[in-house]
């Protein structure tokens, strides 16, 4: 139970995070290379770009249109809601199948495999957002050497790390359900295989 109930807290807390990764803006920064001259402040995420300038004065510009942005963009939007909704239905089916709820108590190996359920779809939701997340760190990386003469060069951000450190929070707590799910299957069938008597033929009082 201890089990499945750590991988439940490691996937909910790799959701929320993912949530946050997504929504927010800072996915690429501007790189200053410790310039402390530079007054002004440029990142941009999957929905807006913004700047703060020397004032702390902030202003952001969501992007005009779907058609109109990258490829990179438009994917990375796609795969990131996709992984979250992936991710809260492997919250909403798992929870189902925690030792410690009491949903399908009538039945225990319904409630183990709606757990080990919960644990698959969670693996692929972390799969599907840690795969994309790093591609787009690879590109940012890739673009940050490959215009070494650029004035102007993006690093990764805060959103963006965020959300790569929440993809494996989500692939770790999908694959401790799993593991915590069939392990009591598997003990379950060890002890209805002890209890078959060896001698059926004679009964005990």
């Amino acid at each position: 139970m201890a089990l499945q109930l750590v991988g439940y807290i490691l996937s909910i807390i790799g959701l929320c995070g993912l949530i946050i990764g997504t929504f927010t803006n800072e996915w690429k920064t501007l790189g200053h290379e410790n310039d402390k001259s530079v007054i002004l402040d440029k990142y941009s995420g999957l929905w807006m770009e913004c700047s703060v300038d020397g004032s702390l004065h902030m202003r952001c510009t969501s992007y005009s249109s779907l058609l109109h942005q990258t490829s990179e963009i438009r994917v990375s939007r796609a795969v990131m809601i996709i992984s979250i909704v992936v991710l809260s239905v492997a919250a909403l089916v798992a929870i189902s199948g925690l030792r410690c709820t009491r949903c399908f108590e009538e039945n225990e190996k319904a409630k183990d495999r709606a757990a080990f359920l919960g644990g698959i779809l969670s693996v692929c939701g972390g799969l599907l957002a840690l795969g994309i997340t790093s591609w787009f760190i690879y590109g940012i990386v890739d673009d940050f050497f490959q215009n070494d003469t650029e004035p102007e060069r993006y690093v990764p951000g805060k959103s963006l790390i965020c959300a790569f450190v929440a993809s494996m929070f989500c692939l770790f707590g999908g694959i401790l359900l799993c593991a915590g799910s069939v392990t009591h299957l598997q003990s379950k069938k060890i002890l209805r295989k002890h209890s078959v008597s060896n001698h059926p033929g004679k009964e005990y009082v």
